[in-house]
């Protein structure tokens, strides 16, 4: 997973009306950190160039193969050729990642990690759980079946995990949000796409405006409009160069007008 940073090609840059910029291009800038910006980049560097406690969330979409490899589903190739192509992560490399997540998160700060049901049921996250015990768990149904040899995979899991001192009731404002979350996302921005909806309730339940959103496999950058669309600052980025077919913006504005993503949440998170 070692790579150094890029700039990502301008015709990308248009189709998604985003600012992508190099780490080497921040520091020229003279940031203090590369915010609201689009990185390619490795996200462990990412992580360990950030300094201590500065985050209030940070989300995590690892992209691990033990299921798919236990499986060995032969057509993976033929049917998810954009997936397949990712650069996978060791169990090893995750790990590590969520050891600098739990030291770049602020006293109570959260880790929103998904996971699929191979990692949740031989309780991948245990090894992590001296510094990010789980707090929470979140059923998110895509309403859209998967494979499976056994029960069809239909979305996934959200482990909510809590950087201690334990807290709940001064760290989480949003008590509207269902433990089992439906709703579809559009697979062409990004093999790995994750709902909107609840990301955008996640943030504004557990940060005010100005607060640091960190994602380091960010994929679409989806978390990066949702967090500056409310007001965050936000810190990501994704080492592949992805391909997307469609503008995040338009996921971006069904986030906030959805039943599950409504607009009065993101309004009530504004003024608090």
């Amino acid at each position: 997973m070692n790579g150094g940073a890029h700039v990502l090609d301008e015709n990308l840059q248009h189709k998604l009306g985003m600012r992508f910029l190099d780490v080497g291009t921040c520091s020229a800038l003279a940031l203090p950190l590369p915010c609201d910006v689009a990185l390619r980049e490795d996200g462990l560097t990412l992580l360990r160039s950030l300094p201590d406690g500065c985050a209030a969330v940070v989300f995590f979409d690892p992209q691990y193969r033990e299921v798919l490899n236990k499986l060995a589903y032969g057509n993976e190739g033929a049917r998810q050729r954009e997936r397949c192509a990712l650069p996978a992560m060791t169990s090893a490399y995750i790990d590590q990642c969520a050891r600098e997540i739990a030291r770049v998160l602020q006293p109570s700060g959260y880790l929103m990690l998904w996971s699929d049901t191979f990692r949740v049921g031989t309780g991948a996250h245990l090894r992590i759980a001296d510094v990010l015990p789980c707090v929470d768990v979140i059923s998110w149904d895509s309403l859209r079946p998967g494979n499976g040899y056994r029960s069809r995979r239909r979305g996934g899991y959200l482990l909510v995990l809590q950087k201690p001192p334990l807290c709940a009731k001064a760290t989480w404002t949003d008590h509207g949000i269902p433990d089992k979350w439906q709703e579809k996302v559009d697979r062409r921005i990004h093999p790995h796409a994750k709902p909107a909806g609840l990301i955008a309730r996640l943030i504004g339940a557990v940060t005010k405006p100005g607060d640091l959103v960190v994602d380091p496999a960010a994929g679409s950058f989806v978390v990066m409009h949702i967090a500056t669309e409310m007001g965050r600052k936000f810190i990501g980025c994704d080492i592949a160069h992805h391909r997307r077919t469609k503008p995040p913006a338009d996921i971006i504005k069904r986030a906030f007008t959805t039943t599950t993503g409504d607009r009065k949440s993101r309004t009530k998170s504004k003024s608090k």
